[in-house]
């Protein structure tokens, strides 16, 4: 949850300038960027089934008959965060397509 708001901004902030965003770092090539955005991505994907989030959907307890557990949507959102944070780490910043 503590993930929600941050992405919730920044989805307005990308949606507010209505721009398609690309990850930059400064000296990086293409090759590289694809590189990096794959191993993140892998890191996330580990990071998210180490959690217990196996994209499978949440377990209902017949008790309460409601899931337990993240739904697929906060699953995806939480491992695209993730691999969000890696790429910050390795120095990349999302611009505007075009800058």
């Amino acid at each position: 949850m503590r993930f929600l708001v941050p992405a919730l901004l920044f989805f307005a902030f990308a949606l507010d300038g209505c721009a398609e965003l690309r990850w930059h770092k400064a000296g990086a090539g293409e090759a590289s960027l694809a590189e990096d955005l794959t191993a993140c991505s892998k890191l996330a994907q580990e990071q998210a089934a180490r959690a217990g989030y196996l994209g499978l959907p949440p377990a209902f307890d017949p008790r309460f008959g409601s899931p337990t557990g993240p739904s697929q949507v906060e699953q995806r959102l939480q491992e695209r965060q993730a691999a969000d944070a890696c790429m910050r780490a390795k120095g990349y910043a999302l611009v505007p397509v075009g800058k």
